[in-house]
């Protein structure tokens, strides 16, 4: 049995740290004892994300460190990484949560979404992976966490330029959890459901009808408890991370059904076709 890790007395490097997910991924490793380092575009979301978590320090060896970047910007956010590094050390984990989503029909929806959506989602990702990985790699050990979504398991309707920088992002961390491990750096990925964020509330406002009506399922679970399940399977060493109870079950139907999910999902959207034309009449 593999021995569980503390995060006590560990440095986490978080993306995406201002709000949403990153923000309550820096809450709960400060109350388990650990530094943070937060990377985020906005300077005042990132004074206010730190003023919410100063009075959960611990210890006065615990530090919370903020920078504003962006992780489409190579020569910046190099920059910030080792400047970070030179002044707190090499962290022991980086969450990569940086990501946007606008969805839409794919034949209205600009070029530029899905050049947006590739470049914050996915190569922000592998941004901030290789700038960090010769650190990790000098020491021999690290821990990467990249956040995916459920639409990287399955494509969501209106979610065309998000769901495929979200597939790249799942590609790449399949890849780099075989050639690191060797290594000593272990690799995670998440697969978060809606989650009641500032993300989601913003792209709400644009989904189409059918995407509106799928939605309706499913309540969107709390950025806590992606959190809490995103670190316990980082203790754990696991690989995938599904976090909640309907997210898992669409995960394995995702996975384990091949083609016969495509019928399944055809059927409701076509049932939604129908509704609105009722509605429409």
């Amino acid at each position: 049995m593999k021995a569980q890790q503390s995060f006590e007395g560990k440095l986490a490097l978080i993306t995406g740290g201002s709000s949403g997910i990153g923000l309550e991924l820096a809450k709960q490793l400060l109350q388990a004892g650990a530094s943070v380092a937060l990377f985020a575009r906005n300077p005042e979301k990132l004074e206010a994300a730190k003023a919410a978590l100063t009075p959960l320090l611990k210890s006065t060896n615990q530090r919370i460190h903020t920078t504003a970047v962006d992780v489409t910007q190579v020569d910046a956010l190099r920059d910030a990484i080792e400047t970070m590094v030179s002044t707190f050390g090499v962290p022991n984990f980086l969450f990569n949560c940086a990501g946007v989503a606008l969805p839409g029909y794919v034949e209205e929806l600009d070029l530029d979404v899905f050049k947006w959506t590739m470049d914050i989602d996915y190569h922000g990702t592998v941004n901030a992976t290789k700038l960090l990985l010769p650190h990790f790699l000098a020491r021999g050990s690290g821990h990467i966490i990249n956040f995916s979504s459920l639409a990287g398991v399955l494509g969501v309707y209106g979610y065309s330029a998000y769901s495929s920088a979200k597939f790249a992002v799942r590609g790449f961390s399949d890849v780099i959890r075989a050639e690191l491990k060797p290594k000593g750096i272990k690799v995670s990925i998440v697969y978060p459901p809606d989650t009641d964020t500032p993300q989601l509330a913003f792209e709400s406002q644009y989904k189409p009808f059918v995407t509106r009506e799928l939605a309706k399922s499913d309540k969107p679970i709390p950025p806590s408890l992606v959190a809490r399940e995103t670190l316990n399977a980082v203790e754990h060493g696991r690989y995938a991370v599904v976090p909640g109870f309907d997210a898992k079950l669409t995960y394995f139907l995702g996975t384990r059904l091949g083609n016969w999910i495509y019928p399944i999902m055809d059927f409701m959207i076509a049932g939604i076709f129908k509704k609105k034309d009722h509605f429409d009449q």
